[in-house]
Protein backbone atom coordinates (compact mmCIF):
# COMPACT_ATOMS: atom_id res chain seq x y z
CA UNK A 1 0.00 0.00 0.00
CA UNK A 2 2.64 2.30 -0.48
CA UNK A 3 1.61 3.95 -3.23
CA UNK A 4 -1.28 5.42 -1.76
CA UNK A 5 1.05 7.75 0.21
CA UNK A 6 1.32 11.02 -0.45
CA UNK A 7 -2.41 11.05 -1.49
CA UNK A 8 -5.88 10.00 -0.35
CA UNK A 9 -7.27 7.05 -0.47
CA UNK A 10 -10.42 6.65 -2.82
CA UNK A 11 -12.96 4.20 -2.60
CA UNK A 12 -11.55 2.63 -5.57
CA UNK A 13 -8.52 1.76 -3.92
CA UNK A 14 -10.11 0.53 -0.42
CA UNK A 15 -12.27 -1.77 -3.01
CA UNK A 16 -9.15 -2.93 -4.90
CA UNK A 17 -7.77 -3.47 -1.19
CA UNK A 18 -10.33 -5.63 -0.58
CA UNK A 19 -10.91 -7.73 -3.92
CA UNK A 20 -14.31 -6.12 -3.99
CA UNK A 21 -16.47 -4.33 -6.45
CA UNK A 22 -16.81 -0.51 -5.91
CA UNK A 23 -20.08 -1.02 -5.70
CA UNK A 24 -19.55 -3.25 -2.67
CA UNK A 25 -17.49 -1.10 -1.26
CA UNK A 26 -19.50 1.65 -1.31
CA UNK A 27 -22.42 -0.49 0.92
CA UNK A 28 -19.69 -1.69 3.30
CA UNK A 29 -18.98 1.66 4.08
CA UNK A 30 -22.00 3.74 3.87
CA UNK A 31 -24.07 0.81 5.72
CA UNK A 32 -26.57 0.53 3.06
CA UNK A 33 -27.23 -2.71 0.99
CA UNK A 34 -26.93 -6.14 1.65
CA UNK A 35 -22.96 -6.98 1.68
CA UNK A 36 -21.75 -10.37 4.00
CA UNK A 37 -20.74 -10.01 7.07
CA UNK A 38 -16.73 -11.45 6.08
CA UNK A 39 -16.94 -8.99 2.97
CA UNK A 40 -18.01 -6.04 5.12
CA UNK A 41 -15.27 -6.69 8.13
CA UNK A 42 -11.98 -6.80 4.97
CA UNK A 43 -13.24 -3.95 3.66
CA UNK A 44 -13.50 -2.30 6.52
CA UNK A 45 -9.94 -3.46 7.38
CA UNK A 46 -8.96 -2.03 3.85
CA UNK A 47 -10.16 0.92 4.93
CA UNK A 48 -8.55 1.20 7.93
CA UNK A 49 -5.35 0.49 6.13
CA UNK A 50 -5.18 3.06 4.28
CA UNK A 51 -6.97 5.61 6.37
CA UNK A 52 -9.92 6.07 3.94
CA UNK A 53 -11.64 8.91 4.60
CA UNK A 54 -15.42 9.48 3.11
CA UNK A 55 -15.82 12.14 0.46
CA UNK A 56 -19.00 13.85 2.24
CA UNK A 57 -19.40 15.86 -0.82
CA UNK A 58 -19.90 12.75 -2.77
CA UNK A 59 -21.83 11.02 -0.21
CA UNK A 60 -24.43 14.31 0.03
CA UNK A 61 -25.00 13.41 -4.15
CA UNK A 62 -26.22 10.03 -3.36
CA UNK A 63 -27.88 10.97 0.37
CA UNK A 64 -29.38 14.26 -0.60
CA UNK A 65 -27.95 15.32 3.02
CA UNK A 66 -24.75 17.05 3.02
CA UNK A 67 -24.70 16.91 6.97
CA UNK A 68 -23.70 20.40 7.01
CA UNK A 69 -26.07 23.69 8.06
CA UNK A 70 -25.37 27.45 8.30
CA UNK A 71 -25.67 29.34 10.95
CA UNK A 72 -26.17 33.06 11.12
CA UNK A 73 -25.85 35.85 13.79
CA UNK A 74 -25.78 39.18 14.49
CA UNK A 75 -22.73 40.01 15.87
CA UNK A 76 -19.92 36.77 16.68
CA UNK A 77 -17.99 39.24 19.04
CA UNK A 78 -21.56 38.96 21.30
CA UNK A 79 -20.90 36.70 24.27
CA UNK A 80 -24.68 35.74 23.95
CA UNK A 81 -24.64 34.59 20.35
CA UNK A 82 -21.13 32.84 20.97
CA UNK A 83 -22.53 30.90 23.80
CA UNK A 84 -25.19 29.80 21.29
CA UNK A 85 -23.32 28.61 18.42
CA UNK A 86 -21.49 26.93 21.31
CA UNK A 87 -24.51 24.69 22.11
CA UNK A 88 -25.63 24.55 18.28
CA UNK A 89 -22.57 23.48 17.51
CA UNK A 90 -21.38 21.02 20.06
CA UNK A 91 -24.64 19.19 19.71
CA UNK A 92 -24.84 19.17 15.91
CA UNK A 93 -21.00 17.34 16.11
CA UNK A 94 -22.76 14.48 18.69
CA UNK A 95 -25.53 13.94 16.01
CA UNK A 96 -22.78 13.87 13.10
CA UNK A 97 -23.25 17.14 11.52
CA UNK A 98 -20.96 19.97 10.83
CA UNK A 99 -21.81 23.76 11.11
CA UNK A 100 -20.52 26.94 8.84
CA UNK A 101 -21.14 30.33 10.69
CA UNK A 102 -21.53 33.58 9.20
CA UNK A 103 -21.71 37.53 10.78
CA UNK A 104 -24.28 39.57 9.39
CA UNK A 105 -23.13 42.99 11.55
CA UNK A 106 -27.31 43.68 11.45
CA UNK A 107 -26.69 44.09 8.04
CA UNK A 108 -30.00 42.92 5.58
CA UNK A 109 -27.78 42.95 2.51
CA UNK A 110 -24.80 41.00 4.19
CA UNK A 111 -27.86 38.64 5.90
CA UNK A 112 -28.59 38.14 1.51
CA UNK A 113 -25.03 37.20 0.36
CA UNK A 114 -25.00 34.54 3.33
CA UNK A 115 -27.89 32.66 2.75
CA UNK A 116 -26.95 32.72 -0.80
CA UNK A 117 -23.54 31.70 -0.23
CA UNK A 118 -24.86 28.44 1.89
CA UNK A 119 -27.28 27.78 -0.66
CA UNK A 120 -24.35 27.18 -3.15
CA UNK A 121 -22.81 25.25 -0.58
CA UNK A 122 -26.26 23.02 -0.64
CA UNK A 123 -26.30 23.14 3.10
CA UNK A 124 -29.06 21.24 4.70
CA UNK A 125 -30.52 24.24 6.50
CA UNK A 126 -29.83 27.39 8.30
CA UNK A 127 -30.39 28.38 11.78
CA UNK A 128 -30.76 32.60 11.44
CA UNK A 129 -31.16 35.33 14.02
CA UNK A 130 -32.76 37.63 11.74
CA UNK A 131 -31.14 40.84 10.96
CA UNK A 132 -34.29 42.60 9.61
CA UNK A 133 -38.19 42.73 9.68
CA UNK A 134 -37.91 44.81 6.63
CA UNK A 135 -36.16 42.71 4.40
CA UNK A 136 -36.84 38.84 4.56
CA UNK A 137 -37.82 38.17 0.85
CA UNK A 138 -34.65 36.35 0.18
CA UNK A 139 -35.53 34.07 3.42
CA UNK A 140 -39.13 33.30 2.05
CA UNK A 141 -37.77 32.20 -1.41
CA UNK A 142 -35.68 29.80 0.44
CA UNK A 143 -37.95 28.12 2.32
CA UNK A 144 -40.32 28.16 -0.56
CA UNK A 145 -37.48 26.44 -2.42
CA UNK A 146 -37.79 24.05 0.41
CA UNK A 147 -35.09 25.37 2.57
CA UNK A 148 -35.38 24.62 6.06
CA UNK A 149 -34.77 27.79 8.49
CA UNK A 150 -34.99 27.71 12.33
CA UNK A 151 -34.85 31.41 13.98
CA UNK A 152 -33.11 32.24 16.81
CA UNK A 153 -33.61 35.48 18.92
CA UNK A 154 -35.96 37.12 16.42
CA UNK A 155 -38.66 35.73 14.59
CA UNK A 156 -39.94 37.43 11.45
CA UNK A 157 -43.99 37.23 12.12
CA UNK A 158 -43.74 36.92 7.77
CA UNK A 159 -41.93 33.65 7.60
CA UNK A 160 -43.45 30.07 7.72
CA UNK A 161 -40.45 28.50 9.30
CA UNK A 162 -39.65 27.34 13.24
CA UNK A 163 -38.00 29.60 15.96
CA UNK A 164 -36.49 29.32 19.76
CA UNK A 165 -36.72 32.95 20.95
CA UNK A 166 -36.50 34.23 24.42
CA UNK A 167 -40.46 35.09 26.03
CA UNK A 168 -39.14 38.71 26.07
CA UNK A 169 -42.03 40.84 27.44
CA UNK A 170 -42.51 38.13 30.32
CA UNK A 171 -38.86 38.21 31.44
CA UNK A 172 -38.48 42.10 31.14
CA UNK A 173 -41.73 41.96 33.41
CA UNK A 174 -39.96 39.81 35.80
CA UNK A 175 -37.04 41.90 36.20
CA UNK A 176 -39.05 45.20 36.25
CA UNK A 177 -41.17 43.71 39.20
CA UNK A 178 -37.78 42.48 40.61
CA UNK A 179 -37.05 46.20 40.92
CA UNK A 180 -40.89 47.22 41.65
CA UNK A 181 -40.99 44.78 44.71
CA UNK A 182 -37.69 46.42 46.59
CA UNK A 183 -39.39 50.01 46.59
CA UNK A 184 -38.42 51.50 43.40
CA UNK A 185 -40.97 54.01 41.82
CA UNK A 186 -38.82 55.64 39.61
CA UNK A 187 -37.32 52.91 37.30
CA UNK A 188 -35.36 53.70 34.02
CA UNK A 189 -35.07 51.23 31.30
CA UNK A 190 -32.31 52.21 28.42
CA UNK A 191 -32.75 50.61 24.78
CA UNK A 192 -32.37 50.45 21.52
CA UNK A 193 -36.00 50.63 20.81
CA UNK A 194 -35.43 51.50 17.04
CA UNK A 195 -39.14 50.49 16.14
CA UNK A 196 -40.82 53.25 18.07
CA UNK A 197 -40.02 57.05 16.95
CA UNK A 198 -38.65 59.17 19.65
CA UNK A 199 -41.62 61.59 19.14
CA UNK A 200 -44.24 58.44 19.54
CA UNK A 201 -42.17 57.29 22.61
CA UNK A 202 -44.75 59.46 25.06
CA UNK A 203 -47.63 58.80 23.32
CA UNK A 204 -46.43 54.77 23.46
CA UNK A 205 -45.77 54.99 27.34
CA UNK A 206 -49.35 56.61 27.89
CA UNK A 207 -51.34 54.34 25.77
CA UNK A 208 -49.83 50.95 27.21
CA UNK A 209 -50.83 52.88 30.68
CA UNK A 210 -54.12 53.04 29.67
CA UNK A 211 -54.84 50.15 27.68
CA UNK A 212 -52.00 47.38 28.16
CA UNK A 213 -51.49 47.07 24.04
CA UNK A 214 -48.65 47.94 21.95
CA UNK A 215 -47.05 47.37 19.09
CA UNK A 216 -44.71 44.47 20.61
CA UNK A 217 -42.12 44.51 17.42
CA UNK A 218 -39.49 42.29 16.12
CA UNK A 219 -36.82 43.46 17.68
CA UNK A 220 -36.27 42.38 21.42
CA UNK A 221 -35.65 45.95 22.78
CA UNK A 222 -39.03 46.96 21.97
CA UNK A 223 -40.62 43.80 23.11
CA UNK A 224 -38.51 44.12 26.43
CA UNK A 225 -39.70 47.62 27.34
CA UNK A 226 -43.13 45.91 26.73
CA UNK A 227 -42.59 43.97 29.90
CA UNK A 228 -41.50 47.03 31.49
CA UNK A 229 -44.29 49.07 30.92
CA UNK A 230 -46.61 45.61 32.06
CA UNK A 231 -45.09 45.58 35.32
CA UNK A 232 -45.94 48.95 36.13
CA UNK A 233 -49.15 48.26 34.59
CA UNK A 234 -49.94 45.23 37.18
CA UNK A 235 -48.49 47.03 40.34
CA UNK A 236 -50.69 50.00 39.54
CA UNK A 237 -47.21 52.42 39.40
CA UNK A 238 -47.05 55.18 36.85
CA UNK A 239 -44.47 55.52 34.38
CA UNK A 240 -42.42 58.88 33.23
CA UNK A 241 -41.74 59.04 30.05
CA UNK A 242 -38.80 60.58 30.65
CA UNK A 243 -37.68 57.85 32.42
CA UNK A 244 -37.08 55.49 29.10
CA UNK A 245 -34.46 56.23 27.15
CA UNK A 246 -34.08 54.96 23.03
CA UNK A 247 -31.01 55.27 21.69
CA UNK A 248 -32.23 54.86 18.27
CA UNK A 249 -29.15 53.19 17.20
CA UNK A 250 -27.39 49.72 18.42
CA UNK A 251 -23.69 51.45 20.39
CA UNK A 252 -22.80 51.64 23.99
CA UNK A 253 -22.02 55.50 22.96
CA UNK A 254 -25.63 56.10 22.39
CA UNK A 255 -26.76 54.23 25.17
CA UNK A 256 -24.37 56.44 27.54
CA UNK A 257 -25.61 59.11 25.98
CA UNK A 258 -29.00 58.46 26.30
CA UNK A 259 -28.63 57.25 29.79
CA UNK A 260 -27.32 61.03 30.95
CA UNK A 261 -30.34 61.92 30.29
CA UNK A 262 -32.58 60.10 31.81
CA UNK A 263 -29.98 60.16 35.23
CA UNK A 264 -31.27 64.05 35.60
CA UNK A 265 -34.80 62.77 35.92
CA UNK A 266 -33.76 61.44 38.79
CA UNK A 267 -34.80 57.41 38.97
CA UNK A 268 -33.88 55.47 41.56
CA UNK A 269 -33.37 52.13 40.10
CA UNK A 270 -32.32 51.45 36.01
CA UNK A 271 -32.59 48.38 33.73
CA UNK A 272 -30.65 48.04 30.39
CA UNK A 273 -32.37 46.11 27.45
CA UNK A 274 -29.03 43.85 26.65
CA UNK A 275 -25.37 43.86 27.19
CA UNK A 276 -24.14 46.67 24.91
CA UNK A 277 -26.61 48.93 26.65
CA UNK A 278 -25.46 47.84 30.02
CA UNK A 279 -21.82 48.87 28.85
CA UNK A 280 -22.80 52.41 28.08
CA UNK A 281 -25.64 53.18 30.64
CA UNK A 282 -22.41 51.81 33.48
CA UNK A 283 -20.14 54.15 31.75
CA UNK A 284 -22.88 57.28 32.07
CA UNK A 285 -23.73 56.24 35.99
CA UNK A 286 -19.87 56.05 36.96
CA UNK A 287 -19.39 59.50 34.83
CA UNK A 288 -22.08 61.00 36.67
CA UNK A 289 -20.63 60.09 40.34
CA UNK A 290 -23.27 57.70 41.41
CA UNK A 291 -22.43 54.86 43.63
CA UNK A 292 -24.10 51.22 42.41
CA UNK A 293 -26.63 50.34 44.72
CA UNK A 294 -26.37 53.22 47.21
CA UNK A 295 -27.36 56.25 44.43
CA UNK A 296 -29.15 53.68 42.02
CA UNK A 297 -30.26 50.18 41.41
CA UNK A 298 -29.02 48.36 38.62
CA UNK A 299 -30.22 45.63 36.86
CA UNK A 300 -28.44 44.32 33.17
CA UNK A 301 -30.39 42.31 31.00
CA UNK A 302 -28.17 39.83 29.58
CA UNK A 303 -25.84 38.34 32.01
CA UNK A 304 -22.52 38.64 30.72
CA UNK A 305 -18.89 37.03 32.30
CA UNK A 306 -17.67 40.17 33.46
CA UNK A 307 -20.15 41.35 35.52
CA UNK A 308 -19.73 39.55 38.01
CA UNK A 309 -16.16 41.06 38.02
CA UNK A 310 -17.10 44.53 38.22
CA UNK A 311 -17.24 46.70 41.56
CA UNK A 312 -20.29 45.84 42.34
CA UNK A 313 -20.94 43.12 40.75
CA UNK A 314 -24.11 43.59 38.67
CA UNK A 315 -27.42 41.37 38.94
CA UNK A 316 -28.73 40.62 35.52
CA UNK A 317 -31.34 38.70 33.96
CA UNK A 318 -29.48 35.76 32.37
CA UNK A 319 -30.75 34.40 28.94
CA UNK A 320 -30.58 30.87 28.14
CA UNK A 321 -28.48 30.86 25.56
CA UNK A 322 -27.16 26.91 26.44
CA UNK A 323 -30.93 25.90 25.60
CA UNK A 324 -31.78 28.37 22.75
CA UNK A 325 -28.62 26.73 20.65
CA UNK A 326 -29.39 23.28 20.95
CA UNK A 327 -33.13 23.66 20.49
CA UNK A 328 -32.48 25.30 17.32
CA UNK A 329 -30.21 22.56 16.25
CA UNK A 330 -32.48 19.90 17.58
CA UNK A 331 -35.33 20.74 15.29
CA UNK A 332 -33.01 21.87 12.39
CA UNK A 333 -31.63 17.87 12.53
CA UNK A 334 -35.16 16.66 13.54
CA UNK A 335 -36.16 18.50 9.77
CA UNK A 336 -33.15 16.93 8.14
CA UNK A 337 -33.80 13.85 9.02
CA UNK A 338 -37.47 13.80 8.65
CA UNK A 339 -38.50 13.26 12.01
CA UNK A 340 -40.91 16.41 11.93
CA UNK A 341 -44.47 15.04 12.41
CA UNK A 342 -46.98 16.56 10.51
CA UNK A 343 -47.20 18.72 7.31
CA UNK A 344 -44.49 21.61 6.82
CA UNK A 345 -47.11 24.18 7.51
CA UNK A 346 -47.10 23.37 11.35
CA UNK A 347 -44.25 25.65 12.93
CA UNK A 348 -42.88 24.56 16.31
CA UNK A 349 -42.21 28.01 18.68
CA UNK A 350 -40.29 27.85 21.22
CA UNK A 351 -40.64 30.53 24.16
CA UNK A 352 -38.09 29.99 26.88
CA UNK A 353 -37.96 32.35 30.32
CA UNK A 354 -34.53 34.02 31.52
CA UNK A 355 -33.75 34.22 35.17
CA UNK A 356 -32.34 37.10 37.44
CA UNK A 357 -28.87 36.09 38.88
CA UNK A 358 -29.00 38.82 42.30
CA UNK A 359 -25.73 40.04 42.90
CA UNK A 360 -26.57 42.80 44.79
CA UNK A 361 -27.06 45.51 43.20
CA UNK A 362 -30.54 46.30 43.53
CA UNK A 363 -31.31 47.85 46.93
CA UNK A 364 -34.34 47.81 48.88
CA UNK A 365 -35.65 51.56 49.70
CA UNK A 366 -38.99 52.40 51.45
CA UNK A 367 -40.70 50.25 53.98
Amino acid sequence: MEEHRGRHATIVDVAQAANVSVATAGRALGGYGYVSLDTREAVLAAARALNYQKNIAAQSLISGSAKTFGMIVSDLSSEFYSNIIKSAVNYSFRHGYCVLIHDTHEAAEIEREAVAIFQRHRVDGIIIAPASMQSLGHLREFVAGGGRVVQIDRRLPGLAADSVTLDNVRTAATCTARLLEAGHRRIAYIGEIDEVRSADLGRVVETYAATGRMRKGFAPSCQRLAGYLEAHREAGVPVCADLVGRTGNYSWEAARDVTQAVLSHGPTGLMTSDGLMTIGALRAVREAGMRIPDDISFLSFDDLEWLQFVDPPLSAAAQPCAEIGEEAARILIGQIRGEKEGPRTRHEHIRLCGSIIDRGSIRVIGG
